[in-house]
C-alpha cells in the first residue's frame, strides 16, 4: 500500500483532460484562489481538489449553452443566497475576469433582495 505521500504523487500524475481545463480556467481568471485551493487540499485532499477543478470548472464552465458572464451571474445569485461568503469573494473575482461590471454585480445582488431576503444581499 502506498504511503500518503505516494499516493498524493501518484494522484498529480493522474490529471485528467476534465482536471487540467478546469485548473486552467480557474488560474487564468483568479490566479489567488487557484493557488489558495491548490495549497489547501493538494497535500491532504487531492482528491477534493481534483473534483473541485474538474467538476465545476472543468465540465460546467466549459459547456455550451451560456455564455460565462451569464454562467457566473447564476453562480454569483446562488453563493450569495446561501450565505457562502468566502466562495462568493472567489467568484467576484472570475466575475470581473469574465467581463461582468461592479456595476453589473451590483444589480445582480439588488435583485437578488426580495427573493432570497435582505440579509444575503447585505452579506
Amino acid at each position: 500500500m502506498p504511503s500518503l505521500k505516494e499516493a498524493i504523487t501518484l494522484a498529480d500524475n493522474d490529471h485528467s483532460e476534465r482536471y487540467e481545463r478546469g485548473i486552467a480556467f480557474l488560474r487564468e481568471k483568479n490566479p489567488a484562489a487557484a493557488e489558495r485551493l491548490e495549497t489547501a487540499f493538494s497535500d491532504i485532499a487531492p482528491d477534493l481538489m481534483t473534483y473541485i477543478a474538474e467538476f465545476p470548472f472543468g465540465d460546467l464552465y466549459a459547456r455550451n449553452g451560456l455564455d460565462k458572464r451569464l454562467r457566473q451571474t447564476a453562480t454569483l445569485s446562488a453563493l450569495a443566497t446561501a450565505g457562502h461568503i468566502a466562495q462568493l469573494k472567489i467568484h467576484i473575482g472570475i466575475a470581473w475576469e469574465v467581463g461582468l461590471t461592479t456595476e453589473e454585480m451590483v444589480e445582480i445582488f439588488m435583485q437578488l433582495a426580495p427573493y432570497a431576503g435582505f440579509p444575503a444581499t447585505i452579506n
